[in-house]
């Protein structure tokens, strides 16, 4: 039995195997070159290699998409051929949970994994990325955090693990401390976009708005090879101008940047579609980009639905900015089929996905007050359906909007308090109060 670099037990493995899975778990940690691509030549060579198929198939979960759960239950299918060390069959467990849809359980078999393999980085990483799809705050800072006495500077991945508890660190609202954390990580690799983001993303939720811009423009030159998350931190700066009023700017970037290729990657079409309805929703006019998103959505869904509510609500967006009534209530059914079952995805749709697909069909039908009635008891408690502060902030600005649009002005101002006391330099808050009043 072999070690990796962080002396954790791998089993069937020779040394070009070994090494071949370093390559894809450092590209996998710093959103650079293709993971996938190196692992699956390592299997050609090496078709035993079982931590090749289970990295496969974490790989292919962690793009919360269910195109990929097919090829990642297949990845599980060739593991469980081969006879695994502790480690290994305990994160395939884990690992097939989450592709039974069971993120809470699967989410918990890995941390039990962890603490008794630390340094297991791939299951640190699958379980960090599951632990923001199902909107887990605590568990996205404590998941790294109970494993960091195990990690120094001296063991490979240091950074990437310093940034990814700066981002849990940010969604607990500890900004200081993330800051710092995300430029401890940056200072071992530059080029991680993960920790450039967690850094956007404290600026963002403390309303600093200028240094957002400055810090995304000048880091760009960094982190604009991370691939998807690159165009995710692009569009972190379109937020940052969308606060500033810059909505020309936004659109510029959406076209440049954002959405410069028409893609059906569904992280790519939740950023592009919730850009564009922040500016549906402030009255700015984006043309035909909304068409084209919702064209691509209807593609997409007979496949995507169910799978993540998060998801399912984004493709809502795009059907009720553009009237397509049919979709909509398409989506209204699967997530009613959705709500039935037993998985992870149901409870988020029970509790949160459904109020608030109805609600934003409401508000694309400019029933108002519907709009209201659905967002409204559902805002503080949409973590419960994944994604972070900065993402679900759109539901905030959608219900001041519904709010102003239904002349309930009081609502409206209710909610805005919250906002510019957690923004204070944030243009935006102020510009819609002063509207109100």
């Amino acid at each position: 039995m072999k070690l990796d670099r962080r002396d954790t037990p791998v089993s069937h493995a020779t040394d070009a195997a070994l090494e071949a899975y370093e390559t894809a778990l450092q590209q996998l940690q710093a959103y650079r070159g293709d993971p996938l691509a190196t692992i699956d030549a390592a299997l050609a060579q090496h078709p035993d290699f079982l931590m090749g198929h289970l990295f496969k198939a974490g790989a292919l979960m962690t793009a919360a998409e269910n195109r990929f759960t097919a090829m990642a239950r297949q990845s599980l299918n060739d593991a469980a051929k081969l006879k695994g060390n502790d480690r290994e069959e305990r994160l395939r467990n884990g690992i097939e949970l989450l592709v039974q849809g069971h993120y809470h359980r699967g989410g918990q078999a890995l941390d039990d994994l962890l603490a008794d393999y630390p340094r297991d980085a791939l299951a640190l990483q699958i379980g960090h990325l599951f632990d923001f799809v199902r909107g887990n705050a605590l568990t996205l800072r404590d998941r790294v955090t109970r494993v960091l006495p195990h990690w120094t500077p001296a063991v490979p991945g240091y950074g990437y693990v310093k940034g990814m508890h700066a981002f849990g660190l940010e969604e607990c609202n500890q900004y200081q401390q993330a800051e710092q954390a995300a430029r401890v990580a940056l200072s071992f690799d530059p080029r991680d976009g993960w920790a450039a983001h967690a850094i956007a993303h404290c600026m963002e939720m403390q309303g600093r708005i200028d240094d957002g811009i400055a810090w995304m423009e000048t880091s760009s030159r960094d982190w604009q090879e991370t691939g998807i998350l690159a165009i995710h931190n692009w569009w972190h700066l379109g937020l940052f101008h969308l606060d500033r009023g810059n909505l020309d700017r936004v659109l510029k970037l959406y076209d440049t940047v954002i959405f410069s290729q028409p893609s059906d990657m569904l992280l790519v079409l939740v950023d592009a579609t919730s850009m564009l309805w922040r500016l549906h929703v402030l009255g700015h006019d984006t043309g035909n980009r909304m068409q084209a998103l919702a064209d691509i959505w209807q593609a997409r869904m007979d496949e995507e639905h169910g799978f993540w509510a998060f998801n399912d609500v984004h493709a809502m967006m795009a059907y009720a900015a553009t009237g397509r009534e049919a979709q909509a209530q398409q989506v209204m059914r699967w997530l009613e089929q959705a709500a039935r079952g037993d998985n992870t995805n149901a409870g988020m749709v029970r509790e949160v996905g459904m109020p608030v697909a109805k609600g934003l069909l409401a508000y694309g039908r400019q029933d108002w007050q519907g709009a209201i009635d659905n967002l409204a008891p559902v805002r503080e408690i949409s973590n419960r359906f994944g994604g972070s502060h900065a993402q679900r902030d759109v539901l905030s600005l959608t219900l001041i909007k519904a709010a102003v649009n239904a002349g309930r002005h009081n609502l409206a101002r209710h909610v805005l308090a919250e906002r510019t006391a957690g923004k204070p330099e944030s243009a935006l808050g102020w510009t819609m109060l002063a509207q109100v009043e």
